[in-house]
């Protein structure tokens, strides 16, 4: 009798697992306009862009960047051998121009590492489906990981899925390092599709880049307030954590 029981125990769990659906695959190449709300130690910072993704070359744009001077970064994470984790380049439009001002080393070393890549090392192997809900009246799958370092957790993170686990609808990180709560991301997705080619001259620098943004170091303006604060609101970047 105890031998029927733990049977069909196993034929019960095995049948909820079957019925999980997976963490879905994303394409490589995707655009969608965000709308982000970083919560920095009880201060709200929010940013919306537009977002072109493409992981086949390594490039992502963000344009049309809210309460920025610098409405466009063009991140390029490939590899150089001074530095092999790519540059982001800060322009601002004018006169119907791109003008590039500057470039930094980016907040994360590898594409896939971005806050709202989809692809990361952790997500790939990590996320695990935590249930059904809804997002702005659709029903979405909740996806739930977290990004360590080393065996400790710095992020937890949950994903919600719409229009038959194909879309990402919403993202929330919660950012505690070392067990230290620091604050929150929550992105929206709106209008996300995956695409086989981009505008002509979304990853464009502009007519100035051969000056100040064929620098060979990063601008000292980096390490400035106004930028950085723009990195973490398009970027959820409230650490720099490289997976370990």
């Amino acid at each position: 009798m105890a031998v029927v029981q733990v049977a069909a125990a196993f034929v019960a769990l095995a049948a909820v697992c079957l019925a999980s659906p997976a963490p879905p695959v994303f394409p490589n190449q995707w655009t969608a306009f965000e709308s982000g709300v970083v919560t920095d130690q009880g201060q709200k910072q929010e940013a919306s862009f537009y977002s072109y993704f493409d992981g086949i070359n390594n490039l992502t744009a963000n344009t049309n960047i809210t309460h920025s001077q610098f409405d466009t970064v063009v991140s390029d994470y490939s590899y150089n051998p001074r530095y092999p984790e790519g540059r982001e380049y800060f322009i601002r439009t004018y006169q119907g121009a791109r003008h590039c001002q500057f470039w930094c080393t980016p907040n994360y070393p590898e594409i896939c590492d971005v806050q709202d890549s989809f692809c990361s090392y952790d997500y790939k192997h990590k996320a695990t489906f935590v249930g059904t809900g809804t997002f702005n009246g659709e029903e979405v799958n909740n996806y739930f990981w977290t990004e360590n370092l080393g065996p400790i957790p710095m992020n937890s993170l949950l994903l919600s899925v719409g229009d038959n686990n194909t879309v990402p609808m919403f993202l929330h990180r919660d950012v505690h390092p070392f067990g230290k709560p620091l604050g929150v991301i929550n992105t929206t997705f709106t209008d996300w599709k995956a695409v086989t080619s981009f505008p002509t001259g979304i990853f464009d620098l502009g007519p100035d880049a051969k000056y100040a943004c064929s620098d060979p170091d990063p601008s000292d303006q980096c390490q400035s307030e106004e930028v950085m604060a723009l990195r973490r609101r398009r970027a959820g970047a409230l650490t720099r954590l490289r997976r370990t």
